[in-house]
């Protein structure tokens, strides 16, 4: 599935870079590979952006290794990481870059890079509904649904993504025109 060329790398995807035009803003190159599943982490969302109008996803580290997050495996150039990284927030300290082993439906574990917020919420129960101060927009919650959908995620996990309830905003009327390019 992901075969490693020495000029690229592998990113995993939970969040609004699901879908692909919205990678594709920043990261033209972008090749989606497929799909994959994080084990040991949990979706959740902690830091309110103003381009979003609502909090940005992050994965939770968790000693459960049933909790799993599914996401996009992409295939960029290594001269996209520094935008990437802008992109993620990492010179401003919202995310930093880590590497994780991505399960593929295939039964393939690959290394991958993908973010985590540097503010990360504690854990919650499965059946714990996200707190109003850290819900998303309803635009951003729509790019990962309709990514989730995109990339072909598993039914049950794009339900659970669907149950997300969102902050009834939409992103600022830039981060919607990006979308609509």
């Amino acid at each position: 599935m992901a075969k490693q060329f020495k000029d690229t790398f592998l990113y995993f995807a939970y969040g609004s870079n699901l879908l692909k035009k919205r990678i594709r803003i920043n990261n033209p190159t972008a090749e989606f590979i497929g799909i994959g599943r994080l084990d040991g982490h949990q979706l959740d969302f902690m830091k309110y952006s103003d381009h979003w109008r609502g909090t940005s996803a992050t994965i939770v580290p968790t000693q459960n290794a049933q909790i799993h997050v599914w996401g996009a495996v992409w295939r960029l150039h290594n001269s996209d990481m520094p935008a990437l990284d802008r992109q993620e927030g990492v010179d401003t300290n919202w995310y930093f870059a880590k590497s994780v082993e991505v399960l593929t439906p295939e039964g393939e574990t690959i290394e991958c890079r993908t973010y985590q917020q540097t503010v990360n919420p504690p854990l919650r129960d499965a059946d714990e509904e996200l707190p109003l101060e850290r819900r998303p927009s309803s635009t951003y919650l729509d790019c990962i649904v309709n990514g989730a959908i995109e990339c072909s995620l598993p039914k049950e996990y794009i339900i659970q993504l669907k149950k997300i309830p969102h902050n009834g905003q939409e992103a600022s009327p830039k981060m919607i025109e990006k979308l609509n390019k």
